[in-house]
């Protein structure tokens, strides 16, 4: 069973997921997640709906290359002395655990230690973690929590929520400002939150916090995922396009792995749009390979801004 945990509506998957204890699928619990922060927030709110189940003893680990999984599984079969239901909690950064990892997670999904739950948390759910037959074993016997990502359109939603927890209230162009420094990095945007609650009461609290205090009191902590920026580059818009490639760039990211994403992109395009754009990669892929003696960062920049001016023509 797949739930979704929703960052601008976290509420929502608690009554999902406290259902889901009750159930042999309450054995197994796997968070799977891009982002820290929210990732986070997805397994306190498992852990915290175990705990009100009685799971009131946990133990973490984080498997390396040297990791005993046969050991680690046979702890988990041994009864506690110390709390008669146990959280077993498993990091996998890679959600790669190795055969023998696979193996062991398997045996665990088809005969479950008793009165212990696994609460495993992992990548994002792509294809590869899909295909894999452990995960698929679990994934049959247990709960797959997924992370939805915050989109850029839904980030300055999702700060005014977190502001509004801490009873601060911003003006629109202060939240945009907020939401261009942080985009990428919730945990630095969450950073800076608790750093507005430190202002002067004059200014937190009742009276809004304008753009002058929110440029005085936030670091640009903006990052770009590489995977996202042919998104980006076809919504048209000019000048988040060259903020993200700039950033980017600055970030020293890989530029074959752009032109692929904006490739993938640009495919979704009717036709004519997508030639267009298609033979403008094909001659940055030469310039990146020093066949060609221009800039592709430049290029890169001019076919944003072609496909931005497309999209400006297409609206009217």
């Amino acid at each position: 069973m797949q739930l979704r945990f929703d960052p601008l509506r976290p509420e929502a998957a608690r009554p999902k997921i406290a259902a889901a204890i009750g159930h042999a699928r309450g054995r197994i619990f796997a968070i799977c997640g891009q982002d820290p922060l929210l990732q986070t927030e997805a397994a306190d709110l498992t852990r915290a709906a175990l705990r009100d189940a009685g799971f009131d003893e946990r133990t973490l680990d984080v498997p390396d290359r040297g990791f005993n999984w046969q050991e680690w599984l046979s702890n988990a079969n041994t009864p506690s002395l110390f709390s008669a239901r146990r959280l077993t909690e498993c990091r996998l950064a890679t959600g790669k655990p190795g055969i023998e990892g696979g193996k062991v997670l398997t045996a665990w999904s088809q005969s479950p230690p008793p009165d212990n739950t696994l609460l495993i948390l992992l990548p994002r759910l792509d294809r590869q973690l899909a295909s894999a037959a452990w995960f698929k074993e679990i994934d049959a016997a247990g709960t797959v929590v997924t992370v939805s990502d915050i989109q850029a359109a839904d980030l300055p939603t999702w700060l005014r929520t977190r502001l509004s927890r801490h009873g601060l209230e911003v003006t629109p162009e202060a939240l945009r400002w907020l939401a261009n420094r942080c985009e990428g990095n919730l945990s630095a945007a969450e950073q800076e939150i608790l750093k507005l609650t430190h202002l002067p009461p004059s200014r937190a609290g009742r009276i809004a916090i304008d753009l002058e205090d929110m440029q005085a009191a936030v670091t640009d902590h903006a990052r770009f995922n590489p995977f996202q920026v042919g998104d980006t580059l076809v919504a048209g818009d000019a000048a988040r396009s060259l903020r993200v490639l700039r950033g980017l760039r600055e970030e020293g990211e890989a530029l074959p792995l752009l032109i692929w994403s904006v490739a993938q992109s640009c495919r979704r395009l009717p036709i004519d749009r997508a030639a267009v754009a298609l033979r403008s990669l094909g001659r940055i892929d030469t310039m990146v390979k020093g066949l060609c003696a221009e800039d592709p960062w430049v290029a890169l920049e001019q076919l944003a801004m072609q496909l931005a001016q497309q999209t400006v023509t297409n609206k009217r």
